[in-house]
């Protein structure tokens, strides 16, 4: 038996790169940035360093705090609601961004980012194939 998908949209990563990537633009208000994101499907939330925070001029400390764990250590993070923008896919999300300015990585996780998509990979290709879920 064989299965069909169609996805709205198609997009090229370098296989050669450390993980699975992606551009993103998050906005928030009126002021946008551009960043290079991980896609990881292990990731609870979308969570990113703490200069974007600043650079969209979030007071990183109101927004929601919360402590996330990995294999190895945790750290705290805070949360608010942005417009995650990847392939021309645009949602509201909530994200995180790091509490130490020393927190180094950015990835796109599960929680109002990966579970508002059809997603697809293609890894050996170096292919992510992308709708937004709900527009089929």
């Amino acid at each position: 038996m064989s299965y069909q998908l169609e996805f709205e949209k198609l997009v090229s990563f370098d296989i050669n790169q450390d993980g699975i990537c992606l551009d993103v633009e998050i906005k928030y208000e009126d002021v946008s940035i551009k960043i290079n994101a991980k896609i990881d499907t292990g990731a609870t939330y979308s969570i990113f360093e703490r200069h974007f925070a600043e650079k969209l001029g979030l007071e990183i400390e109101n927004g929601m705090r919360q402590r996330f764990g990995t294999a190895t250590s945790s750290f705290y993070a805070y949360g608010f609601r942005v417009t995650l923008t990847a392939a021309e896919i645009e949602l509201d999300s909530m994200v995180f961004f790091a509490e130490d300015e020393s927190f180094s990585k950015n990835v796109l996780g599960r929680i109002t980012w990966l579970d508002n998509l059809f997603f697809g990979l293609v890894d050996y290709e170096g292919k992510i194939y992308l709708s937004k879920y709900g527009d089929e």
